[in-house]
């Protein structure tokens, strides 16, 4: 049984799609959330990939959304990244990854700026960084 959702909803009449990761993306799950994305941006123009219910991403999970954002560009399709949540902006700052195209924060919150800083030492997952 798996401890994530992947949900994709095609907008009539148009060439583009929104697909709803919710739970954890991990070593278990990295797959699937891998094969749902590439096949989107293989069908659709544009995907909007919304992660605002994004639990947890480990390094597997953030090698499939690099995965389909390569297979997006080899394509010329364009995936439209929203609600990147805190563990995962952290996860891309840290490794050094972006991921492009029109990318929102999540609700109630300001988005990542280049000045800030990473929290100290790894994070549990559903552990909250400690507030400066």
């Amino acid at each position: 049984m798996s401890d994530t959702d992947i949900t994709t909803i095609a907008v009539p009449g148009r060439r583009q799609a929104m697909v709803t990761v919710t739970g954890e993306l991990d070593i278990r799950t990295a797959t699937d959330v891998r094969q749902a994305l590439t096949a989107a941006a293989t069908v659709y123009d544009e995907t909007v990939v919304d992660l605002s219910r994004l639990a947890f991403c480990d390094c597997a999970g953030l090698g499939a959304l690099i995965s389909a954002r390569n297979t997006a560009r080899r394509r010329g399709t364009h995936l439209r990244w929203q609600h990147i949540p805190e563990h995962l902006q952290w996860l891309l700052r840290a490794t050094g990854t972006r991921l492009t195209g029109t990318s929102l924060p999540p609700a109630g919150t300001a988005p990542l700026t280049e000045t800030d800083s990473l929290p100290c030492g790894p994070r549990v997952r559903g552990e909250r960084a400690a507030a400066p």
